[in-house]
């Protein structure tokens, strides 16, 4: 007698096949259909399935590409000759890549000379003649895309994105954009220091607004010199005067501390004997320091973690 099964679901198909399972299988069943005896595992993943099928719908539902993870951490006591071989060719590729990149002039010459948009470029130009060494990340960097500095250039004023980081209340993190460069810095902290609409941000800032804007300091980070080391700002001063003879890698982050904190190693913006000179090293090396020291927002929250000794969480940036 013949059954019609083509109404059926794919599941209740699977269920009219005979069980090829002989109880001996090590890997059991599939864990696509968990009808039919697995056949194979995700290189990746380690999802065991029984065909084509079910490796397709295993990819689409945990978004799995199949590729294995090279850089997987293996336990020592599973770590095989496989994987001392595969460990070896993955160095091998990498030595070769370098190699390669090392002979390629096109882009090391692309690297020394990187084009700037023409925005970017006249910024640059007018933070030079501010005396402000303003410097840029690759595109692809989170730090480059929240980027919204800006110069208008009709009224030759530049309009600063300004990170503040206010440790004592858990690192954290507010943002002001389009702030025009002759602005004193206590006018655009000032409102922080008042009673807030939203009452998350309201608590958060408690700490700082019964200190008192009298009662706080803030640092700008010295980019490009080794260790933590900061630039105490004035409060008074516009954010022209305060960032002149500084390097700036995007845009500033200032660092709000009570005043009687005595943990930061605070230097003066002309002492220039240990900044990077260069001139006697390669663009290669000043790019590989710049992406070492900025490669994330978390380097930046770590420093300040471990320098000031305050919560391990930190805040994300609130919606105002």
């Amino acid at each position: 007698m013949e059954i019609d099964i083509s109404h059926r679901t794919n599941r209740e198909q699977l269920e009219c096949l005979p069980s090829t399972s002989t109880g001996s299988s090590k890997l059991g069943n599939c864990e696509v259909c968990s009808i039919i005896e697995a056949k194979y595992t995700c290189p990746r993943c380690e999802v065991k399935t029984c065909s084509l099928k079910c490796a397709n719908i295993h990819k689409k539902e945990l978004e799995c590409d199949g590729s294995r993870d090279r850089t997987k951490f293996i336990p020592l006591n599973k770590f095989s000759d496989l994987d001392l071989a595969n460990d070896y060719r993955l160095l091998e590729e990498i030595s070769r890549s370098l190699e390669g990149y090392k002979k390629d002039k096109t882009r090391r010459f692309l690297q020394r000379n990187i084009v700037l948009p023409h925005h970017l470029y006249k910024l640059k130009n007018g933070a030079q003649r501010r005396q402000i060494t303003l410097k840029f990340l690759p595109p692809n960097f989170v730090r480059h895309k929240q980027n919204t500095t800006r110069l208008n250039y009709a009224k030759d004023t530049i309009f600063w994105r300004i990170d503040w980081i206010f440790p004592n209340s858990n690192n954290l993190k507010l943002v002001d954009e389009k702030v025009r460069e002759t602005e004193k810095l206590s006018n655009i902290l000032q409102k922080y220091f008042v009673k807030q609409d939203n009452l998350i941000l309201q608590e958060k800032l408690q700490y700082y607004q019964s200190l008192g804007m009298s009662n706080i300091k803030v640092y700008l980070r010295a980019e490009q010199k080794p260790g933590n080391k900061f630039y105490e700002l004035d409060l008074n001063e516009s954010i022209k005067e305060n960032l002149k003879g500084k390097v700036i890698i995007e845009y500033p982050t200032v660092i709000v501390l009570n005043k009687e904190h005595k943990e930061v190693e605070v230097i003066d913006s002309d002492d220039d004997h240990e900044d990077i000179d260069e001139k006697s090293v390669s663009g290669k090396v000043v790019i590989e320091r710049m992406l070492k020291r900025q490669e994330s927002e978390e380097s930046l929250y770590n420093s300040l973690k471990n320098l000031l000794f305050v919560s391990e969480n930190s805040n994300d940036e609130m919606d105002e």
